[in-house]
């Protein structure tokens, strides 16, 4: 078992049919901890609330005494990684997450409708922060998704020194995409060698 953060995007309200919605009672259901907190202002986030929400139901999931030697992982996506990538830079994580996925993270330059979710920060700094807040970091992106027009590889991956895995025609991993049934995630936070791909 293990203690599950699970943060959303950008304009999310944790609609029936989102994978991380499915993810979150999936788990559930198998016993995890999950924390699937509703973050503020979701159409227009500002990042200190976001980071507000989020480092508070880090610390609840610190609190759990009994679960305590439960590993922490924790599942973003889009906007909510930006949000995971503050937390490690500004070293407010109360603890060392055992495994952290990155599902669609944004190139730095589409995020800009969100300015105040935009790091100055380098490529490098990024890098260290997260590797400093997890044991393991994993990047998950897509073909054709609007917020990497790089490429999931070349815009995010790449220079944060990472491999990412790649699902053909997941775009940008939202109902809206018709993306919705994910098993490689549930089967993932059980075990870090199942293969994401799975839909």
């Amino acid at each position: 078992m293990a203690r599950v953060l699970i943060i959303h995007g950008w304009t999310n309200r944790r609609p029936e049919g989102h994978w991380q919605r499915r993810l979150a009672a999936a788990l559930r259901d198998q016993g995890h901890v999950v924390s699937y907190p509703q973050l503020p202002n979701a159409e227009e986030p500002v990042l200190s609330e976001w980071l507000e929400d989020t480092v508070a139901e880090l610390q609840q999931l610190a609190e759990l005494t009994e679960r305590a030697n439960e590993p922490l992982i924790v599942v973003a996506h889009s906007l909510g990684c930006v949000t995971w990538m503050h937390i490690a830079l500004q070293g407010l994580a109360p603890e060392v997450a055992s495994r952290v996925l990155l599902v669609a993270p944004p190139e730095r330059a589409p995020i800009s409708p969100v300015p105040t979710f935009v790091a100055n920060d380098s490529d490098a700094a990024i890098a260290e922060a997260l590797r400093a807040t997890a044991g393991e970091v994993v990047i998950v992106g897509s073909d054709l998704d609007p917020w990497q027009p790089s490429g999931i590889q070349a815009g995010v991956a790449s220079p944060l020194g990472l491999t990412a895995v790649v699902l053909p025609g997941a775009k940008h991993f939202s109902v809206s995409d018709g993306f919705s049934q994910w098993q490689g995630v549930i089967d993932w936070v059980n075990d870090a060698s199942a293969d994401l791909t799975l839909v």
